[in-house]
């Protein structure tokens, strides 16, 4: 099996493993890129602008439109107008946004835990060790390559 196709198999069977692939991402009414957008907006508190948040996703910018369109409308999300630039906005967690999304990373979190359930910590550091070469290879190839 060539190195594309091991890379391949690895990434259908994580993504089956972690459950991404379901349109409903962690038996909740939100995908995994809402959820990964409620995310990012959690961890910016202040705000992000749709420009900044594409830039950390890396999705098409119609598809990323469409998605804080649905999220806006459930109320989920907001924009505040910037002061320095009247006609950007940050987009920021509402509290009912917040909520839902503390409620989707702890389940995250049960999920992950459930994964590692019966492996011994050895085996859970070897995980993490094999899971940071992979970041930091491809980091590495990408920061060359870009």
């Amino acid at each position: 099996m060539s190195t594309t196709a091991k890379i391949r198999a690895f990434n259908r069977y994580y993504t089956t493993v972690i459950g991404i692939l379901d349109k409903n991402y962690l038996e909740s009414d939100y995908s995994l890129t809402e959820v990964r957008i409620m995310y990012e907006l959690n961890a910016h508190p202040e705000g992000i602008t749709a420009k900044d948040l594409n830039e950390i996703l890396h999705v098409d910018k119609g598809y990323l439109s469409r998605l804080l369109a649905i999220l806006a409308k459930k109320k989920l999300i907001k924009k505040q107008q910037l002061k320095i630039d009247k006609r950007a906005f940050n987009l920021v967690l509402t509290e009912r946004g917040f909520g839902i999304f503390k409620t989707l990373d702890a389940k995250s979190d049960e999920q992950v835990a459930h994964l590692l359930k019966g492996l011994t910590t050895r085996q859970s550091q070897q995980l993490v060790l094999h899971m940071q070469a992979i970041e930091d290879i491809l980091q590495k190839h990408l920061l060359i390559n870009g």
